[in-house]
C-alpha cells in the first residue's frame, strides 16, 4: 500500500486561511487530513532534506512554518526568528522585519537561507531546527547560491539614503557583494551592478572545462557610470557584459552592450542593446564557460522592444 502525502491551501474569501495537508491510501478509500490555519496565504513551499520529511511554507506576511512529519503537524518560526534576529541588530531604530525569500543550497537540500524585509536574514542547515541570524547591513534584494562551492554566494541590494553621511546627496544604484562563509562576513564587489551571476552551473560545473575557475563572475555594468541608477531607459548601450575571475580586481568584457542575463543550466542569454528601445538576444554555451556568444536567429522583422522570456532551452 502506497501512501501519499497532499499540501492543498483552501481560499474561502474569510479572514481566516486553511492549509490541508492530505494522507491518502493509493487501493484504499481511506483519507484523513488535519486542518491548519495561517496568518494569511502562502506563497513558497520547500521540500527541505533529502527524506522530504520536513516541509518549510512562506505565507504572503513573510512567517515561516515548519513541518517535520510531511504535514502532520506544524510549527511557527515566527518567534524563533524575532529572538535571534534580536542578537545582530546594530541599533535600536534597525528592524528585525518578515521572510522576503527562501533560497534553497544547489549543494546541500538542508542549507536555506531566508532574506528579510529589513537587513536582518537567517540561515539553516537543518532544515529549520536550528537557526542563526545575520545582518548584512543592507536589504538584501537578490541573492544566489554558488552551484558547487556550498558556502558561497552572491547578492545584491540597493543603497538607500541613509547610506549616506548629512551633507552628501542620496544617490540609488545597486551594489553587489560576495560571501564565502554563508553571509558571516561580506565583499563588496561593484556598484551600479544592473544584472548579475555566477559563471557556473549545476551542469557546467560537471563539464570537462578546465579553464572556468569557480571564482567566474558576469555582472552588466556601466562602468562610468555615477550617481543615481535607475532611470526610464529600458536599455542602454553603454552598459556592457563583463566578466571576473578574481573577485573584480580585474575584468573582462564578454559582450558590448549586454544589459541582462537569462542563466539556464546549458545557455547563458544575454540582451544587447541596438538602441533605446530595441535590443537583439546573443547566446553562449556552456562547454565555453558562457563566451562564446552568437545571435539568435529571429524572423528579420521581429524586434524586440520591452521584454523577453526564455522558456525552454532543452
Amino acid at each position: 500500500m502506497l501512501s501519499l502525502a497532499v499540501l492543498c491551501l483552501i481560499s474561502n474569501n474569510s479572514p481566516t486561511n486553511v492549509f490541508n495537508t492530505v494522507q491518502a491510501s493509493v487501493n484504499s478509500d481511506k483519507v484523513s487530513f488535519q486542518v491548519f490555519e495561517l496568518d494569511s496565504p502562502l506563497v513558497d513551499i520547500n521540500w527541505c532534506g533529502t527524506t522530504n520529511e520536513v516541509i518549510l511554507v512562506q505565507s504572503t506576511k513573510g512567517i515561516i512554518y515548519r513541518s517535520r512529519d510531511r504535514g502532520d503537524s506544524w510549527k511557527k518560526l515566527h518567534s524563533i526568528m524575532n529572538q535571534t534576529g534580536q542578537s545582530v541588530i546594530d541599533d535600536e531604530t534597525t528592524e528585525i522585519g518578515k521572510v522576503k525569500k527562501m533560497m534553497q543550497n544547489p549543494v546541500d537540500e538542508s542549507l536555506i537561507v531566508f532574506t528579510g524585509t529589513h537587513g536582518v536574514n537567517w540561515v539553516t542547515e537543518d532544515c529549520g531546527a536550528n537557526l542563526k541570524a545575520l545582518n548584512s547591513g543592507k536589504k538584501i534584494h537578490e541573492l544566489k547560491f554558488h552551484p558547487s562551492q556550498r558556502s558561497w554566494a552572491l547578492a545584491a541590494g540597493w543603497t538607500s539614503c541613509e547610506d549616506f553621511d548629512d551633507g552628501e546627496p542620496c544617490e540609488i544604484y545597486k551594489e553587489l557583494y560576495m560571501t564565502k562563509d554563508l553571509g558571516n562576513s561580506w565583499q563588496f564587489l561593484k556598484s551600479h551592478v544592473f544584472d548579475f551571476s555566477w559563471g557556473s552551473t549545476e551542469v557546467s560545473v560537471k563539464l570537462p572545462n578546465k579553464n572556468l575557475p569557480d571564482s567566474r563572475i558576469f555582472i552588466t555594468h556601466d562602468p562610468n557610470a555615477k550617481g543615481n541608477q535607475r532611470s526610464s531607459q529600458r536599455w542602454k548601450q553603454k552598459v556592457h557584459l563583463y566578466y571576473s575571475d578574481d573577485f573584480f580586481k580585474s575584468q573582462k568584457i564578454a559582450l558590448d552592450a549586454g544589459n541582462s542575463i537569462v542563466l539556464t543550466d546549458h545557455f547563458m542569454f544575454v540582451a544587447k542593446a541596438i538602441s533605446e528601445s530595441t535590443i537583439k538576444i546573443s547566446v553562449a554555451r556552456a562547454e565555453t564557460g558562457f563566451l562564446d556568444f552568437v545571435l539568435v536567429r529571429m524572423p528579420q522583422e521581429y524586434h524586440i522592444t520591452t521584454h523577453y522570456t526564455v522558456m525552454d532551452t532543452a
